[in-house]
């Protein structure tokens, strides 16, 4: 038997904290040359394709980004159950990944609209082995995230640099699809002759692929009915609008998607420790946790999403040029959902999940999905992309109410409703600030005054919370603060 390290949850915060980073910098950097050079019905484009083959990943994963850091993360102490896990894992994961495909290749050749994608479907789906493949579930089981974040920034690194080099005209979408998928994936080989060295060679005979069928098939109806979810939207406008419209939702959707990574990075690193803490029966440390998620989830999403709800036009602007201005409106509206996701995902991934009742999100997703899908055939047609936005938040908020009523009676172990109180009065007091300071800096330039704003509104928001003496915000900048210690002490 062989103890894993246990890496300090400190330093796999900052590592995620900083792959996230790494996540919203670089679309910075990319997003706004891509969509003037594809313009808007080349990034729809690239949006349907993408939603497409994310059901086909989907399908090829069967739950087990969820299921392979849950198991893993339980007998990650004894190097022999690992090695055996992983190895019926991933024998599980390629025989699915190799089905997945087959279905990819029948569909493309029998239906019509995907036949008019054929060639950013063929390239993208190099994304369904690619992932399976490099079995990233084992590396954060192993709370890897060091290796994580290196491997992961380096390949964005080079995949900006062939972006730049080879992507200059709006027909060149073929040709980004393939390099997102060197970018995104293409560190999963890696992956996989790393994962040589972290566990042992083990025979086939040796496995019981059986046992994993009934946890990986509730995992995977979870998994199923988020994939659904997640890429519902940028489907439905595919089939009841047009490229231009995917396009401008895909502009609003790709800033809600990298908010929600900032938000959720702390749940991220929490869930192996979550499952061991769960799984071996450690249930203070278990909700001990989760309520230090909580309360980063409390105070970083009013942050992002009254910001980015003020300031759409700026940001929009900023990133995806005068062009995509009929975009803002179905920003503002889908910012909203952005608080909704994270807390769905802590209740879903990090509570739940490591309990094993993973049916009980399934549920709630299905009912957000069916309440999306409903809303979205009426309002796709006459709003396009606003209409999907709507659609999504009403969808994203009936998920996590879903819920909340089931985990009523454990929500004040997890929660502070002093703490929500303090997040919405310091939200309330920085937009308040902010407004005026808007009409101040209205005839600078884009980037200062989208610096300016973005400034005055932070300093506002976390002042605010350190005087109303907010736990969580006061911890964490007063210990950075020599002073600090001593005025945590005295004030808090």
């Amino acid at each position: 038997m062989s103890r894993h390290k246990r890496k300090s949850i400190k330093v796999n915060f900052i590592m995620n904290a900083f792959l996230t980073c790494s996540n919203f910098i670089f679309p910075l950097i990319t997003f706004p040359y891509v969509s003037r050079v594809l313009l808007a019905d080349g990034n729809g484009k690239i949006n349907f394709a993408t939603a497409i083959i994310n059901y086909f990943v989907l399908f090829a994963s069967l739950g087990m980004p969820l299921y392979g850091v849950r198991t893993c993360a339980i007998v990650r102490d004894d190097r022999k159950k690992l090695s055996r896990t992983v190895k019926e894992l991933f024998t599980i994961s390629m025989v699915a990944t190799a089905l997945s495909l087959v279905v990819l290749l029948v569909m493309i050749g029998i239906v019509p609209k995907f036949q008019e994608y054929r060639g950013l479907l063929l390239v993208l789906s190099s994304n369904i082995w690619l992932q399976a493949l490099g079995m990233d579930w084992l590396y954060q089981a192993l709370e890897e995230y060091s290796y994580i974040t290196v491997r992961s920034v380096a390949f964005k690194i080079v995949g900006i640099i062939l972006m730049f080099m080879f992507v200059h005209e709006h027909g060149d979408y073929v040709v980004y699809a393939v390099i997102t998928v060197l970018g995104g994936n293409g560190s999963m080989v890696l992956n996989y002759l790393r994962s040589f060295k972290l566990v042992d060679r083990v025979s086939l005979r040796e496995c019981n692929l059986r046992q994993h069928v009934k946890p990986l098939f509730g995992l995977f109806l979870l998994s199923a009915a988020w994939s659904l979810y997640a890429n519902m939207d940028t489907a439905m406008l595919g089939f009841l609008s047009n490229d231009t419209q995917n396009g401008y939702f895909g502009a609003s959707v790709k800033i809600k998607q990298m908010l929600i990574a900032c938000i959720s990075a702390l749940g991220t690193v929490l869930l192996p420790r979550l499952a061991n803490y769960f799984g071996n029966g450690r249930t203070r440390e278990f909700y001990d946790l989760l309520r230090k998620d909580s309360s980063f989830i409390m105070v970083a999403g009013f942050y992002v999403v009254v910001f980015c709800i003020f300031d759409a036009d700026e940001i929009i602007r900023f990133l995806s040029g005068d062009t995509y201005e009929p975009a803002v409106p179905a920003m503002r509206v889908i910012m909203l959902a952005v608080f909704f996701s994270a807390l769905y995902t802590m209740l879903s991934n990090n509570v739940l999940v490591p309990q094993g009742k993973e049916r009980i999100p399934t549920l709630a997703t299905v009912i957000g999905l069916a309440s999306l899908t409903a809303l979205e055939i009426v309002l796709i047609p006459p709003l396009g992309a606003v209409g999907a936005a709507i659609g999504t938040t009403v969808g994203e908020a009936v998920g996590a109410l879903v819920l909340c009523f089931y985990l009523r009676h454990d929500l004040s172990k997890m929660f502070s409703g002093e703490n929500i109180l303090k997040c919405i009065v310091a939200s309330v007091v920085a937009s308040c600030v902010l407004l005026p300071v808007r009409g101040l800096v209205s005839d600078g330039g884009l980037f200062v005054r989208l610096l300016l704003q973005g400034s005055v509104f932070t300093i506002v928001y976390f002042a605010a919370l350190i005087l109303m003496r907010e736990k969580f915000t006061s911890s964490v900048i007063l210990s950075r603060i020599p002073w600090g210690k001593k005025c945590m002490r005295d004030y808090i």
